[in-house]
């Protein structure tokens, strides 16, 4: 028995670590559901391997900050942020397909290295159809990107997780597509990558501690003075036992008591220490909550807003880690899977990596809005095409200089789309002023004049490039036996009046398909608006209703939901108090709750559906809200209670009933 006492502790910083993630796991489990473990990666097998890589990374972590941060307990600290119930890998590839920049990164080594043949000859020739937003890529078909990134997607067997799926744990022999197209790009390239995402781990460790201490030393005050005050009122019942039971005192409020000549000196000094307790444990239970929030957030700050990483630290810390300097996004999405591959223990301590990683997935072009070309605003207006501007002279006039021809001694003038043609091969689009009217619109984000005009350009050709269209002539099928010259001659011209007439009768069928199609767009949009209004009218009522009647709706019942629940459309949420706010988060973790943050309009612009919490949202943020939805024909939907649980089933039960 004493040799079994003596093993158990024989390692006190695995110990520690084993008590912290045993802390976070029973936390996250009264949250949420029976999925929970598989939500953020706390299941038995990634459970651990997470702690083998904090015992494994936690000598370096103590020689770079323990002397930094003498009151802090670097090996609890460590496992609090290896452990803390934050974003996986996995949910910020779902938000922001790291496995798409993955695969342009590989796509562009490969380029460089001249193996393109080579890789396309280890694709799959079946087209497995990955999930891809709508993207032109000026040097890789869509088809090609698709392809490349469902490589990357399913090096561990086909799933809905694709960074870190439970398959990652199964053996696997022999050789892959994967590693046969790892094998494209030279070891010291990948390597280099790999290097690079390391090096922003300890970059973001070095900012999380910088932040976290001040908190941690705050705490560590309160609780010394806490204990403090709890030798005090050990010291006064020692001294009461002495004393004789004073007689009772008719009932009154502690400052009555306090003022009251008559009551003994001790008494007073329980009730004056008491006070001192209580706001004690309260500015302790403040503290707890900032830490809580600050471990929340940090590893997603771009993920919550500005607003919510204000709320979290110190303004420094915030915009220091809203703009953390990531200099190539994609080449860090390789990383990330390059070091899987190879079970490195950086990425298994998830923290400071998730960080990086979440960073550099959200700096990716489509992360925080996927295009969609009837909204640009430049090509279409409410679904009606935009007809493209006379040819611009300007760029066609020779009023430049070009290259002196040795031979004769000349030098031409030249036009700056002669220029462009010469260097590039390119022909400009006849139409240069589509994208005009965005320069305004650039300049309110923040864009100099030259910038902004700069990027129209730019953004014209590759519009113009994205949408080019191959046209074939219509396939004729010729004749092996010989035909007279009359008849030759008076087929053609047959031939031609059918060529003729079926142009036009195509041009009619366009004509009307398109006419069909706005019609049947504008009916299913009225009718949509209808139900929403009818919909949006019933959740107002039922509310008003239950609060004329005084019914109690924070009424806790059994969930009916498994949570967490994955939500697949865009949903964002205003209003709610903050206990609420930090309850529901966990229980629907896809859904954008905003508070009373109205600051950007395009996040309501991109939303499929809008939930309001009426019993917590200030009038102009609710009306700012109404606006905005209108304007944008976008879904709202009422929190009916105050309870989190039955909020977020409202939310879930929504999200079910629209895929019926």
């Amino acid at each position: 028995m004493a040799n079994k006492k003596k093993n158990a502790s024989a390692n006190p910083n695995l110990d520690t670590v084993k008590d912290v993630f045993r802390k976070n796991r029973h936390i996250t489990n009264r949250i949420q559901q029976k999925t929970v473990f598989e939500a953020t990666d706390l299941s038995e097998k990634y459970y651990a391997r997470r702690i083998k890589a904090v015992m494994h990374l936690l000598p370096e972590m103590k020689k770079r900050y323990a002397a930094k941060y003498p009151e802090m307990d670097m090996v609890s600290e460590f496992a609090e942020a290896a452990s803390f119930p934050s974003i996986t890998y996995d949910i910020i590839d779902w938000q922001m397909d790291v496995c798409l920049g993955a695969a342009v990164w590989l796509l562009d080594r490969i380029w460089e290295q001249e193996k393109m043949q080579q890789l396309c000859d280890l694709l799959p020739k079946e087209d497995d159809g990955a999930e891809l937003p709508v993207i032109y890529d000026t040097r890789f078909s869509e088809e090609l990107l698709g392809r490349t990134k469902n490589v990357a997607a399913n090096r561990y067997g086909e799933g809905e997780r694709h960074i870190i799926p439970p398959t990652f744990f199964d053996r696997r022999e022999g050789a892959d597509t994967f590693h046969a197209v790892l094998a494209l790009v030279p070891d010291e390239v990948k390597e280099q990558a790999a290097a690079h995402l390391k090096q922003k781990f300890w970059e973001w460790a070095d900012w999380y501690f910088e932040g976290l201490y001040p908190i941690i030393r705050e705490q560590k005050r309160l609780e010394k003075k806490l204990e403090r005050i709890h030798r005090e009122i050990d010291e006064l019942s020692v001294q009461k036992l002495r004393q004789k039971k004073p007689a009772a005192l008719p009932f009154a409020s502690p400052d009555m008591l306090a003022a009251n000549t008559l009551m003994s000196g001790t008494a007073k000094e329980v009730l004056q220490i008491g006070r001192q307790l209580a706001e004690l444990e309260e500015a302790l239970d403040d503290v707890s909550d900032r830490l809580s929030d600050y471990r929340f957030t940090i590893f997603q700050i771009n993920l919550m807003g500005k607003q919510a990483a204000l709320d979290s630290m110190e303004e420094k810390h915030a915009e220091a880690m809203r703009h953390f300097p990531i200099d190539d996004p994609y080449e860090l999405c390789f990383a990330l899977l390059y070091l899987l591959d190879a079970d490195d223990d950086f990425v298994w301590v998830y923290s400071f990596m998730t960080g990086a990683v979440c960073r550099a997935a959200y700096m990716l072009p489509w992360s925080i809005e996927t295009y969609d070309e009837a909204y640009d605003g430049f090509w279409f207006d409410e679904d009606a095409w935009i007809p493209p501007q006379p040819l611009d002279s300007a760029w066609y006039e020779q009023n430049y200089i070009g290259d002196e021809d040795l031979e004769d001694d000349i030098v031409s003038d030249v036009s700056l789309a002669q220029l462009v043609y010469q260097s590039t091969g390119t022909l400009l689009p006849r139409d240069m002023q589509r994208f005009d009217s965005g320069v305004k619109w650039l300049r309110r984000k923040g864009l100099k004049p030259s910038q902004a005009s700069m990027l129209c350009a730019v953004m014209n050709i590759l519009g113009e490039a994205s949408r080019q269209q191959k046209y074939l002539p219509d396939g004729t099928t010729a004749e092996t036996s010989p035909i007279e010259p009359a008849a030759a001659e008076q087929a053609a011209e047959e031939n031609a009046q059918l060529k003729r007439e079926l142009t036009q009768m195509k041009k009619i069928n366009h004509d009307l398909s398109q006419e069909n199609a706005i019609l049947q767009d504008k009916l299913s949009k009225a009718e949509k608006a209808s139900a929403a209004m009818a919909q949006e009218l019933a959740d107002l009522r039922e509310i008003v209703f239950n609060q004329q009647r005084s019914v109690p709706q924070d009424k806790e019942e059994p969930a009916k939901i498994a949570f967490p629940y994955r939500t697949d459309r865009r949903v964002i949420a205003f209003g709610g108090h903050d206990s609420w706010l930090r309850e529901i988060k966990f229980k629907v973790p896809d859904v954008r709750f905003m508070g009373e943050d109205i600051s950007s309009a395009e996040v309501i612009r991109r939303a499929d559906v809008v939930w309001i919490q009426t019993n917590c949202i200030g009038h102009n943020t609710y009306y700012n809200v109404i606006d905005l939805v209108r304007r944008y024909g976008r879904k709202v939907r009422y929190f009916k209670y105050a309870s989190a649980v039955k909020c977020a089933e409202q939310v879930a039960e929504e999200e079910e009933k629209s895929k019926a």
